[in-house]
């Protein structure tokens, strides 16, 4: 018969408060359970101090030990952000954070969602991360008929040149019968005027000489002023 491979036992970590270092024995009934070969214990105070490091996606369990006196006011205290975070770092992808009587309540709870951990039946597991992917906009090519607004080109990478030219790619306007338009596109200080009726020979003829106004006769003649004479009433 093949021999199949013995599967890796389940890795555990034991956070202890400070409290229990001053009581063995209560670290022996722990003990008792947890086989000393696949379970690891360390100092939350310690953990917090930054004093230990924790090695990353490491245990399948992490079991947050009671204190001394049965609560869990002291451990759930020393579990803060930084604290979580560590501990969910050191958490495999599907293991769990559980607390010694049960699963976690309170503020530690609370700690472990901050940290990146879900809840469910069995304490609060770490899922796996799925890393956002993104994706590039490509706009499609331009019909050669002009929609969207764009002259058909389409450049390597599928994206629609932007067409700021506008004399260049639209017709002229149709200019209506009689009406002249002025040309502002050569020079802004010499407009040119332009026609459909426009006729050079009879732009002289409107024209009138101030020369013919006046003949010599009429500037010979003396000025004659206007003497004033008061009204008698």
């Amino acid at each position: 018969m093949a021999a199949y491979p013995a599967m890796a036992a389940p890795r555990t970590l034991l956070l202890c408060p400070p409290s229990l270092s001053a009581h063995p024995e209560a670290l022996n009934k722990i003990y008792e359970i947890h086989d000393r070969s696949t379970a690891d214990l360390q100092m939350l105070d310690r953990i917090a101090a930054g004093l230990v490091q924790l090695p990353a996606a490491t245990y399948d369990v992490v079991l947050l030990l009671t204190d001394a006196d049965g609560t869990t006011r002291e451990s759930h205290k020393l579990l803060a952000r930084d604290v979580a975070s560590k501990v969910a770092g050191a958490l495999k992808v599907g293991g769990v954070l559980r607390g010694q009587d049960g699963i976690l309540d309170g503020a530690a709870k609370t700690e472990a969602i901050l940290a990146g951990l879900s809840e469910s039946p069995n304490g609060m597991v770490k899922t796996e991360q799925v890393e956002s992917v993104s994706i590039p906009l490509k706009f499609g090519k331009k019909k050669t008929n002009g929609v969207n607004g764009t002259s058909g080109a389409v450049n390597p990478d599928g994206s629609v040149p932007l067409n700021l030219n506008r004399k260049r790619n639209q017709p002229e306007p149709v200019k209506p019968v009689g009406v002249g338009f002025v040309d502002f596109s050569d020079d802004l200080d010499d407009p040119i005027i332009t026609g459909e009726d426009d006729d050079d020979d009879d732009d002289d003829d409107d024209l009138i000489d101030e020369d013919d106004l006046i003949t010599e006769e009429d500037m010979a003649r003396p000025v004659i002023q206007r003497t004033y004479i008061p009204s008698l009433k």
